[in-house]
């Protein structure tokens, strides 16, 4: 009986945006032993990396994707068997699942391998997708440097040989490659840039109040988040995410914080403290966020939906600055540097004072002119009007 006896390993969709997944690292190989609930494969999407667990204990029985491959949503990448099945069955069931690429034959009994061929041999431990590529750019498996596991060619071994050989011929200087996460966070916002139309409106913030009134283990970003929550609760209609055809609504006051990390990528974890928590709850999770995407150690559960991502670059002096809306957000809020400056005061004397520039992005398709202002000047009262 081998009804039910295989169980698919397909790229799983961790979060609403994701749409692609790229392969980092198997931990099992074909004919391994997998317990349900055990790690088998990593998985990079545009913002984290996070492991594949198996749904069911058995035998992994085949592996249809190489460390370093891109692949979409519900891409069946692997195969395990809960009890022992012939191969024409392990082979129906992969065919069942409509892959668009060449599905790999390799064997999976390593003692029959060897009884037909001396030693595996580079050309058979690449993916008839992968040779194509290399076809097409004029080079074959004997002139790329494999990194993967047991010899295999990977995606990124295939795109390093490719654009060296196209430097060769051309005699350009051949680059660097993006990492999988730098390729998928620079197509979705060119797909942004192409489609959504996208405004700024601008105000200053008196901080000196709110400069004043910190803790010590508080700081201003953290005030701007609570201060774009509590906006948020003011503007429930601007708590929502937008997929270009329906509104959806987000539960809670959720934020986004853009975070520089390691290999000039920029992630965007969500603080999800409530909005009625106090300030000092509030920066110890950002802080543990921030930390984590910074050591490359976010989890899905970082990266929940939010309506707005804080992107501040005040600590580099940046007065004031632009920044693009990701979607399914529909609002960025870019904060610059804090500046002292002269102000006239009610008694109408000029004093000194704190001011920084908020500028925040809308998607116009969902957030018209005045309700961007109305937010915006909401964020800026919370601001002033803390003591």
């Amino acid at each position: 009986m081998t009804e039910g006896a295989l169980d698919a390993v397909t790229i799983p969709k961790w979060g609403i945006e994701m749409t692609h997944g790229t392969i980092v690292a198997w931990h099992k190989a074909v004919g391994d032993s997998v317990s349900a609930g055990e790690e088998i494969v990593d998985i990079e999407t545009d913002k984290i990396v996070n492991s594949f667990e198996a749904r069911t204990s058995g035998t992994l029985v085949r592996i249809l994707a190489s460390e370093g491959e891109e692949l979409a949503v519900g891409r069946l990448i692997g195969v395990v068997a809960k009890v022992p099945v012939d191969e024409s069955v392990i082979e129906a069931f992969v065919g069942s699942h409509d892959r668009t690429a060449d599905i790999s034959t390799e064997t999976t009994d390593a003692a029959a391998a060897t009884a037909t061929r001396p030693e595996p041999q580079v050309e058979a431990r690449i993916t008839p997708a992968l040779r194509r590529k290399l076809e097409k750019a004029g080079l074959s498996p004997a002139d790329v440097l494999a990194t993967g596991d047991h010899g295999r060619i990977t995606k990124e071994d295939v795109d390093r040989a490719v654009l060296n050989g196209k430097a060769v011929t051309s005699g350009a200087v051949a680059g660097q490659l993006l990492a999988p996460q730098q390729a998928a966070v620079a197509r979705k916002l060119s797909q942004a840039q192409a489609t959504l139309p996208l405004y700024h409106v601008t105000l200053d913030v008196n901080v000196e109040s709110a400069l004043a009134s910190l803790s010590t283990g508080a700081s201003l970003n953290d005030l701007i988040i609570a201060a774009v929550q509590r906006s948020l609760q003011a503007h429930p209609a601007l708590n929502q995410t937008f997929d270009g055809e329906g509104l959806t609504a987000i539960e809670g006051q959720p934020v986004g914080v853009a975070v520089a990390a390691e290999g000039n990528r920029i992630l965007a974890p969500v603080i999800q403290t409530p909005c009625e928590a106090g300030l000092d709850e509030l920066a110890q999770h950002s802080r543990e966020l921030i930390e984590r995407a910074r050591s490359g150690r976010l989890t899905a559960a970082d990266q929940r939906s939010a309506a707005i991502t804080v992107s501040n670059l005040g600590m580099f002096g940046i007065t004031a600055f632009t920044a693009m809306v990701t979607p399914p957000q529909i609002m960025v809020l870019a904060v610059g540097a804090v500046r002292r400056v002269p102000v006239f005061n009610e008694a109408d004397e000029v004093v000194p004072a704190s001011v920084m520039t908020l500028t925040l992005g809308s998607d116009h398709r969902v957030v018209n002119g005045a309700q961007a202002a109305a937010f915006l000047t909401t964020v800026q009262a919370q601001l002033e009007a803390v003591v």
